[in-house]
C-alpha cells in the first residue's frame, strides 16, 4: 500500500484514526491492514470509484459492490467500518481512508514513506542506500517509492514527510535563477 501520493481530508482521518486505534486494541493490526490494501486496489478502479462518489447511486448498490469485492473476507472491524459508511453515507471516503490508515500505521512502526523522484530509473542497491541514509538521519525506518521524473534533468528529488530535499539539476538551477532574479531586484532598486 502506498500513501505518498494521496490526500486524506479531516473526515477520512477520523474514520482512519477509529479503525486504527480499534483494529490496535483488537490486535488485528496486520488483517486491518490487508483489508485497507485490498480497499485501496478497489477504489483506485476509476469506475468503481465514480460509483462510489456519485450521489445519485443507490446505497443498496454501492454496498453490493462493496460486498462483492471486499466480502466477508474483510475482518469485522473492516466490515463494521463499511456499515456506519455506508449509514452515513460516506462512501465517497473510501478512497481516502486506506492511506490515512496507512500513515497511522507508519507513524506506529516507526516509519515514514517518501517519494524518490529521479530523471532515470534507480536501480535496487542505490534506493536501498537512499532509504537508509535517510532513515540514519531522521531515526525512522524510511520507505521510498522510486518515480521517474526527465525535467529533473540529474540527481534526485525526496519528499518525506511533506518535506522535499532536492538534489536534482533542475533544482539547482531554480535556485541559481532565483538568487540571480533577487540580485537583479537588488540592483535595480539601488539604482533606482
Amino acid at each position: 500500500m502506498t500513501s505518498s501520493g494521496h490526500f486524506s481530508g479531516p473526515a477520512a482521518r477520523r474514520y482512519a484514526r477509529a479503525i486504527f486505534e480499534a483494529a490496535r486494541s483488537a490486535g488485528a493490526l496486520e488483517e486491518v491492514a490487508g483489508d485497507m490494501e485490498v480497499l485501496e486496489g478497489v477504489t483506485s478502479d476509476s469506475i468503481i470509484s465514480e460509483w462510489m462518489a456519485d450521489p445519485r447511486m443507490d446505497e443498496s448498490k454501492r454496498s453490493a459492490i462493496l460486498e462483492r469485492e471486499i466480502g466477508a473476507k474483510a475482518h469485522s472491524l473492516t466490515q463494521g467500518l463499511l456499515q456506519v459508511l455506508a449509514r452515513r453515507r460516506r462512501h465517497s471516503l473510501l478512497s481516502e481512508i486506506p492511506g490515512a490508515f496507512l500513515r497511522f500505521l507508519d507513524a506506529h512502526a516507526g516509519r515514514v514513506r517518501g517519494v524518490l523522484e529521479s530523471p532515470l530509473p534507480v536501480d535496487a542497491s542505490a534506493l536501498e542506500e537512499l532509504e537508509k541514509s535517510f532513515s540514519e538521519s531522521t531515526g525512522k525506518k524510511v520507505l521510498l517509492e522510486s518515480t521517474q521524473e526527465p525535467s529533473l534533468l540529474g540527481g534526485v528529488r525526496v519528499t518525506l514527510d511533506g518535506i522535499r530535499y532536492d538534489g536534482s539539476v533542475r533544482g539547482r538551477l531554480d535556485k541559481i535563477q532565483d538568487r540571480l532574479a533577487q540580485a537583479e531586484l537588488g540592483h535595480r532598486s539601488l539604482n533606482s
